[in-house]
């Protein structure tokens, strides 16, 4: 298990290392068997848990996050050991699913936005609501700004800029979602 937050950390190690490290297509592959095991693994987790402690481990989210770690393995090295240590994780977590502590959730906080951090600068993933929480605001402003300029009322202004902000919003959560870009 890894115990730096950076991926730097993962790089150097690779690049260091890089002609001591025998690979065959066996060795430092992720199956998608692999991933169906740990996606299994979470199921099981969510059906023996109780609703509270499944929306506090965000095991939806979780999944997503195999299957995006599953896609980018081939690619990236840092992926590839990111799934190993989630693998590790979340089996650990199985195993103490009935005496969970907050250290436990903590940890397991921890975890998913270390990973979700790295997928979404390194592979420019998105989270759910992305643009809708950018483009929202920027409606609201504007929004504001062309209702006392152009008609003297924010009051009118400001429905117009939010509506244009969410269906702009909407329009591009779509097509990030179309291309599978959402995490």
């Amino acid at each position: 298990m890894l115990h730096s937050n950076d991926d730097s950390y993962i790089v150097s190690f690779l690049k260091e290392y890089k002609s001591t490290i025998v690979c065959t297509p066996f060795s430092l592959s992720i199956t998608s068997q692999s991933e169906h095991k740990l996606i299994a693994a979470l199921e099981e987790l969510q059906k023996n848990s109780d609703e509270q402690v499944a929306t506090k481990l965000e095991l939806d989210k979780c999944k997503r996050i195999v299957q995006k770690l599953r896609s980018h393995s081939d690619d990236c090295a840092v992926c590839k050991q990111y799934f190993i240590e989630f693998e590790e994780h979340i089996l650990q977590l199985k195993e103490k699913q009935h005496s969970l502590t907050e250290e436990d959730f903590k940890q397991h906080k921890q975890t998913i936005d270390k990973i979700s951090s790295h997928l979404i600068k390194q592979h420019k993933l998105v989270t759910s609501g992305y643009y809708l929480s950018i483009y929202m605001s920027i409606g609201t402003s504007l929004g504001i700004v062309l209702g006392l300029l152009i008609f003297d009322n924010i009051g009118i202004g400001l429905p117009l800029g939010i509506g244009a902000g969410v269906a702009i919003s909407a329009s591009l959560d779509a097509d990030a979602k179309k291309k599978g870009l959402v995490l």
